[in-house]
């Protein structure tokens, strides 16, 4: 119980925090000093939790709560995705059909802003259940280059599958993103419409 009273307790600072500069009016999330890498860690994982972990209707009713919100603000050559800008770190929030990311680019500078095992030591303190042992895939970073990805499936607090992706290599050209599963089942029912009006229109013309 030791280890998890302090990790708790920096969650809810930061959390707080960022309630607390919401209702301001403020523009970004608490400045904190970036020299530890448990605050870029507690910075993410706050606005995950502020953003991401909540509970939605709706796609829609996402995309408003991050488009009217304080902090956010839309991130430029992203069409959809809202970011705050922390140190000069950007954080990032991108409403998706089936569900709500958080991303950052993990290193800068040459400076690595946190690992997978401090991201993933910090998921399951904060209630989070591991679904599977990581696995690795090959994607492209944004020089449109191949790397090898670590991803990872959870069970978060509030009952999502939650899927983090972790970059091994060429950390400065891809973004480290967490993802809440949120409307899969409407995703679903929407595409089952869609094909039943499909075979409908072709069954008409015959």
């Amino acid at each position: 119980m030791t280890k998890v009273i302090p990790i708790v307790a920096l969650f809810a600072i930061a959390i707080v925090t960022t309630l607390l500069l919401n209702g301001c009016g403020g523009n970004q999330v608490a400045k904190l000093d970036l020299n530890s890498d448990k605050n870029h860690l507690n910075t993410f994982l706050s606005l995950h939790n502020q953003f991401c972990e909540k509970k939605y209707p709706s796609p829609d009713s996402l995309k408003s709560i991050l488009a009217e919100s304080s902090t956010l603000k839309p991130a430029e050559d992203y069409d959809g995705v809202y970011e705050v800008l922390v140190e000069d770190v950007s954080y990032a929030i991108s409403p998706e059909d089936d569900g709500c990311t958080t991303d950052v680019m993990i290193q800068r500078e040459n400076t690595q802003l946190f690992s997978f095992e401090d991201i993933n030591k910090a998921l399951l303190e904060h209630g989070y259940i591991e679904t599977s042992d990581p696995v690795s895939r090959k994607d492209r970073g944004t020089d449109q280059t191949e790397l090898t990805v670590i991803e990872k499936k959870y069970i978060s607090p509030s009952g999502e599958v939650t899927t983090l992706d972790f970059p091994l290599e060429k950390k400065d050209k891809y973004y480290m993103t967490l993802f809440a599963e949120k409307f899969s089942e409407a995703v679903k029912k929407k595409k089952e419409r869609a094909l039943k009006s499909l075979k409908m229109a072709s069954l008409t013309k015959f």
